[in-house]
């Protein structure tokens, strides 16, 4: 039955106001994430997702080179807003880095000449579940999290590489801060479902 998975998606939330509190070990958060690398699907089983765990003060070193990176430049309104926030998950228990190795998928292209164009699409979709599954596990685990793209700036992504010693050929997917929630998430609005979805029968 689908219903224990179905109601396991309503506990997954975008929350901003997280905090350095974790209802669970780092063993059991590297375990968790380590499940869903396993287990999350890839084009050809290429397992070209990568996943990197900072925790403490690892984790606050990693939002003030976010910080150095990406507002500077900002006007100064957007900001004020953006340092407040990511002064708040410089404060989260932790992050998820998430990568995509370019050299499978490099190889792939190489090995598929005929569906060259569309690997990378294949890696993106093989991302987005990996990203869905780690924030719902981690959901039920009781930590919120949310989903951010500041890794998309190359050159934030080869400063975080360079001060963790990570490949270069990783490319950066998202980060997910995460941590026990400060206030629950604000409530979920939803358009007609009817504009979504079609059967065809």
């Amino acid at each position: 039955m689908a219903t224990s998975f179905l109601s396991a998606l309503t506990v997954r939330r975008t929350n901003y106001t997280i905090t350095s509190k974790s209802p669970i070990s780092d063993a059991r958060i590297e375990e968790v994430i380590r499940e869903c690398l396993l287990h999350t699907p890839s084009a050809w089983n290429s397992q070209s997702e990568r996943a990197t765990i900072v925790l403490g003060e690892q984790n606050k070193k990693l939002w003030a080179i976010v910080s150095e990176k990406t507002l500077p430049g900002m006007p100064e309104e957007l900001k004020a807003i953006m340092k407040q926030r990511m002064d708040g998950f410089a404060n989260s228990y932790g992050s998820v880095l998430f990568w995509e190795d370019q050299t499978v998928i490099d190889g792939l292209v190489q090995k598929f000449p005929l569906f060259g164009p569309v690997v990378p699409v294949l890696g993106h979709n093989s991302a987005g579940m990996l990203h869905g599954n780690v924030w719902t596990a981690l959901a039920l685990e009781g930590l919120a999290a949310s989903l951010q793209h500041h890794g998309a700036n190359p050159v934030l992504a080869a400063a975080i590489q360079a001060e963790f010693g990570l490949p270069k050929t990783w490319t950066s997917t998202a980060i997910m801060p995460f941590g026990v929630a400060a206030q629950p998430a604000g409530e979920k609005a939803f358009g007609p479902i009817e504009q979504r979805l079609k059967v065809i029968n």
